[in-house]
């Protein structure tokens, strides 16, 4: 462009001086019309930048974390006397969203067909997130001027968070093996079949499903409601923590996606899970077909400023609850009151495990931390993730 803008006015000022020492006519001519072509040229760019029709679309609105999604943009230049090129440029600075969306130039003729531009992308958190054009950019066709456009329209992608198998997840897996319920669910209804799966080696002979095994050309057998009064509670702390956005994302997703590790493992157990968070919000599931309702409710929880406690959630559970219980607590805030509840709670008869998933940049003089290393040395089962 500044190539451009010297050339022209170099061409100006020699028309110019031409038409100013000679007087002739035609000179003149050349003279007006290299002043007026430039403003043609500005109105055409104008009218073309905020005729075009742009439209945003993706194949669809949820990804898993860390799967790759597409999006479409088309360009449509609706009035037919546009001329000259614009580049569009694409939101950046999100953290949360890796694209091979880079700044793309599309020449616009009079008369031109929908343009599109496909692009992938990779959403790195779960959460939702905007995405699209940030804005485009139009050059004239004389190459003089650049006019610019925000564009608002954004759409929406919902990121479910990622399912990971909680045995890969071995600190975890430790907690729960310490549990006194029944993980295998050796306690069962036999008149009640809940679901089907491959047979594996500990599997006992009586729970083989012959009719499927001999249909199928491979090892069947039956999975059973549980009739022991063993279950799992799964307490997330969904209150946010006032520290940097970047971190706060993180520290959130992990949490998310290890209480969904912990659910599913449960469930697969067939051991019934009581999922808790906010305030008075709960979701049972009582088999492996249950987890995929409880794992959309997940992946739409919000990390709210509310007025919410682990202590008192833990409280109203224990207190609606007559028998023994085990909980996994999955929290970013550790305080004293909740460190005495815990207590109490292992006092009477319950099992308590703590996930605590530390901040970034969190001191060891800081209350969630002395109160971690409390539960620690007093033989409590937690861990710092």
């Amino acid at each position: 462009m500044k190539r451009n803008r010297l050339l022209y006015g170099g061409l100006f000022l020699g028309v110019a001086l031409s038409a100013l020492l000679y007087g002739d006519a035609l000179m003149f001519m050349t003279l007006y019309a290299l002043v007026i072509m430039p403003l043609i040229s500005l109105l055409f760019a104008f009218a073309t930048l905020y005729g075009l029709r742009m439209k945003q679309q993706t194949a669809e609105t949820t990804v898993v974390k860390g799967e790759a999604g597409r999006y479409v943009v088309t360009v449509h230049n609706s009035i037919y006397i546009g001329l000259g090129s614009i580049q569009c440029s694409f939101k950046e600075g999100n953290f949360a969203i890796e694209t091979e969306a880079t700044d793309r130039y599309i020449e616009i003729q009079p008369f031109m067909k929908p343009q599109q531009i496909h692009f992938n992308f990779t959403v790195k958190y779960w959460g939702i997130w905007q995405m699209g054009l940030d804005s485009i950019e139009m050059n004239d066709f004389l190459g003089l001027f650049r006019l610019r456009r925000k564009i608002s329209q954004k759409f929406e992608i919902v990121a479910y968070p990622r399912i990971t198998e909680l045995e890969h997840m071995q600190l975890a897996v430790h907690l729960l093996s310490k549990a006194p319920a029944n993980l295998v669910s050796a306690q069962e209804d036999y008149t009640d079949i809940t679901d089907v799966r491959p047979y594996e080696p500990s599997d006992p002979i009586k729970k083989v499903h012959w009719k499927l095994t001999a249909k199928r050309g491979e090892w069947i057998v039956k999975n059973y409601q549980s009739s022991s009064l063993n279950s799992m509670a799964i307490l997330v702390d969904s209150k946010k923590q006032t520290i940097y956005h970047e971190d706060r994302i993180k520290l959130e997703d992990t949490m998310i996606e290890h209480a969904v590790a912990v659910l599913r493992y449960c469930l697969r157990q067939q051991m019934p899970v009581d999922l808790l968070f906010g305030n008075h919000v709960r979701e049972t599931g009582r088999h492996i077909g249950d987890f995929d309702p409880i794992y959309n409710v997940l992946a739409n929880l919000s990390f709210t400023e509310e007025d919410f406690s682990v202590h008192d959630a833990l409280v109203k559970y224990l207190n609606e609850t007559s028998r023994n219980v085990n909980m996994v607590i999955l929290t970013s805030k550790l305080d004293m009151p909740l460190y005495e509840q815990i207590l109490n709670a292992v006092r009477f008869g319950h099992y308590i495990a703590v996930m605590y998933f530390e901040p970034k940049k969190m001191t060891r003089s800081s209350v969630s931390g002395a109160v971690f290393e409390r539960l620690q040395s007093s033989g409590l089962n937690c861990v710092k993730m």
